[in-house]
């Protein structure tokens, strides 16, 4: 959060709020990783999906029919069951991201933006159908139950679809065709003998599963990814499942066939959002058709999937993980990798709709973020969400970009701290680096007598400890500048004389304007 970007209450605040963003500077790392590479290299390592020929799906209620009828007569039964639809395979035309965020806000519904009964070609994700403008979203694709609500955006019916899961799977003829029975045979008139000839299956059912890990370039280990949800998907049939602190993921059910997994970088409180297409969520698809798989996310295997990595990974420490009882960012934050060389500027939080967090790729210098860069990055727009959320839009555009910054700085360093046992950050000492100097570290100053890097720039003897995040975010409440940030925090908790001055020595050590 810059001085050059920050946002004053005066007659033109409708105009502040409607257009306002708040933006932080360049952060002063010990160890970043050499960039050599031109702009224009940067997405050599991506990805690209293509979509190739069209599949039968033996789901369709036709090729079901179908099957029901041979395998009847071949039981020798008198009757033909006439087979009702389950579910209908949908095409979704969003006109605005509105209408597209209107469909993605049912949590219980999987939309694609690629068709689902078609052949896929090569790993990546961020596909857009060419017969659209970038100026519109692309095509949304899902698999609804045949009585579910549907939001009011244009759509057609592709298909109508048979599916029973395995322990409801009952035809009213009885039990004279199971349900494993039908979707064999539908497989096979469908061309798909992966139902009786994947070598992981031999032809018996399976779970489908797998892990997700990540390559940590500062720490230079591979750590496992949490909470990244993960889609396992049977032609047009979609089970989901989120990673856990190991990396892990399952399916919920057994089943047999070839299973596609794809990902997209989301929860239901942040997304992340490709660069180049804001219009989806960015997302991933691996071309692996077996019953596991082991995917590491390498920078150099796929830079921008790295990149999302990198992003989710703080995302999801500070909504999901221990915030030490302190408020959470916004819900619906997109945030946004940005590969601009822009001078001084780290990343940008917009507090107003969209809410959006921008977190630049390269510092002013060319040089690029490392994994511990980008996470520290990420919290500290992330706390400046969070501050906006506790004390409201406009006590946090009305607030000093001094007590902002101090605020978020030291949430950045608590997790960075936790994380990577160094700082998100080094300070800039007072006075002497005009625009730096408002990422004060008052709020470790508070937290301990002392600081753990002995490295650490504007180091100050001070003689404060004991005050924890939930403390000084109390002191966040209503106030608005430097003065009452010092004299909330005396009136958070009992102190004596001897505190308060040494409470007032310490603010004034920090004091930036």
């Amino acid at each position: 959060m810059g001085g050059n970007a920050k946002l004053v209450i005066n007659a033109s605040l409708v105009l502040s709020v409607l257009c306002g963003v708040s933006s932080c500077t360049d952060e002063i790392e010990n160890e970043i990783v050499e960039n050599s590479a031109k702009m224009q290299e940067f997405d050599a390592s991506d990805g690209t999906l293509k979509l190739g020929k069209k599949i039968p799906n033996p789901y369709s209620l036709k090729v079901v029919q179908q099957a029901y009828n041979e395998l009847a007569e071949q039981s020798g039964l008198r009757s033909c069951e006439t087979i009702a639809p389950t579910h209908l395979y949908l095409k979704f035309a969003p006109k605005n991201v509105e209408e597209l965020r209107l469909l993605e806000s049912d949590t219980t519904l999987y939309f694609y933006n690629y068709p689902l009964d078609v052949e896929l070609i090569g790993e990546g994700g961020g596909y857009h159908d060419p017969s659209l403008p970038d100026s519109v979203p692309t095509y949304q694709y899902v698999c609804v139950p045949i009585d579910h609500p549907l939001p009011e955006v244009e759509y057609e019916v592709l298909d109508e679809i048979y599916y029973e899961e395995d322990d409801e799977a009952e035809l009213r003829s009885g039990r004279a065709i199971s349900w494993e029975q039908l979707e064999e045979k539908a497989y096979l008139l469908a061309g798909d003998s992966s139902i009786i000839s994947t070598p992981e299956t031999r032809g018996s059912q399976w779970r489908a599963g797998g892990r997700l890990r990540y390559e940590d370039n500062y720490t230079n280990t591979v750590v496992p990814l949490e909470g990244v949800p993960v889609r396992m998907r049977y032609h047009i049939i979609t089970y989901q499942n989120c990673t856990d602190k190991s990396g892990y993921f399952q399916c919920s059910t057994t089943k047999r066939g070839d299973c596609k997994y794809s990902i997209e970088w989301k929860r239901d409180v942040f997304r992340i959002i490709p660069e180049q297409n804001l219009f989806v969520t960015a997302d991933y698809v691996i071309q692996k058709n077996k019953s596991r798989v082991d995917k590491i996310f390498r920078k150099s295997e796929n830079v921008k999937q790295w990149i999302y990595a990198s992003l989710f990974i703080p995302a999801h420490e500070y909504f999901y993980g221990d915030r030490c009882g302190t408020q959470s960012p916004e819900k619906n934050i997109e945030i946004t990798p940005n590969s601009e060389h822009k001078e001084k500027i780290s990343g940008e939080f917009c507090p107003v709709r969209p809410k959006e967090i921008k977190i630049f790729c390269f510092y002013s210098n060319g040089k690029e973020k490392n994994s511990a860069s980008y996470y520290g990055t990420t919290i500290h727009e992330l706390a400046h969400s969070a501050h906006c959320e506790y004390v409201g839009l406009l006590n946090f555009l009305a607030t000093n970009d001094n007590v902002c910054d101090t605020w978020a700085v030291g949430v950045q360093d608590f997790f960075s701290l936790r994380k990577y046992g160094k700082y998100g950050r080094l300070i800039a000492f007072p006075n002497t680096d005009p625009y730096g100097s408002q990422y004060t570290g008052l709020v470790n100053d508070l937290r301990d007598y002392g600081v753990e890097d002995p490295n650490f720039i504007g180091y100050y003897d001070d003689k404060i400890a004991g005050y924890s995040l939930l403390d000084v975010q109390k002191a966040l409440l209503g106030i608005t500048n430097w003065t009452q940030f010092r004299n909330h925090l005396k009136n958070i908790k009992p102190i004596d004389n001897e505190t308060s001055k040494n409470i007032d020595a310490l603010f004034d050590y920090w004091r930036t304007r």
